[in-house]
């Protein structure tokens, strides 16, 4: 016979967890890394922080923790929009705009890594600047970033092998479209000081999904 109150338990634990990570992602992007602490936590999720630690062993435990899961986010939609009935142009439009979307949701985070670098790079022992979709050029990340990355990259090759198969792209090194699309994404993300004009999200996937499609060359008749 199924044991209710333990099944009740479990999902009391799983909810505070996932309550407490919200809280912990919210001080982060306020506070930044280095400057957040689990009072600062505590204070943010209404809980003492004695009930923090029954769930987190420590601030980096509950940081790994919310990139894991913005790595599985990523990776359940990519993959929502790849089992899509429609068109691998469609889908690839898709995905990009999608991934830049959720950049823009991530932002805050995200500027941790670049305003913190060597907090990150001994936190998570990477440089995650300069981590590529593929992480097999970068044999330092540990194992369980690369699987995340592995999954969601491999995602991004599948949609451009249809589209090959289909005969809506041309035939290419799929792995190598993706390596310049996840690059043209990034820095799209993490604009220099040299781009004077904002972009709506429209505007920003058109322009990246144009260049994947089309290039700059000039089609002579």
């Amino acid at each position: 016979m199924k044991d209710l109150r333990k099944e009740r338990k479990r999902n009391r634990e799983l909810e505070n967890k996932l309550f407490i990570l919200d809280a912990a992602e919210k001080v982060f992007a306020k506070k930044g890394y280095t400057l957040a602490t689990m009072d600062d936590i505590a204070a943010e999720a209404q809980f003492s922080k004695a009930t923090l630690y029954r769930y987190f062993t420590s601030k980096r435990d509950m940081f790994m923790d919310i990139i894991l899961n913005t790595f599985d986010e990523a990776h359940k939609n990519c993959i929502e929009i790849q089992e899509k009935n429609i068109p691998s142009e469609e889908k690839l439009r898709e995905l990009i705009k999608y991934i830049l979307g959720y950049y823009n949701t991530k932002k805050k985070i995200s500027r941790i890594f670049i305003m913190e670098q060597s907090a990150m790079k001994k936190l998570l022992k990477v440089d995650m600047i300069k981590h590529s979709w593929h992480s097999s050029a970068h044999p330092q990340v540990p194992q369980v970033f690369r699987k995340k990355l592995e999954e969601t990259f491999n995602v991004m090759v599948t949609i451009v092998e249809e589209g090959i198969r289909s005969g809506e792209f041309r035939d290419m090194d799929p792995k190598e479209v993706c390596y310049v699309l996840g690059a043209l994404l990034r820095g799209f993300h993490f604009k220099g000081p040299v781009r004077e004009k904002e972009y709506t999200l429209e505007e920003s996937t058109d322009l990246i999904h144009g260049f994947i499609l089309y290039g700059i060359k000039k089609i002579r008749k």
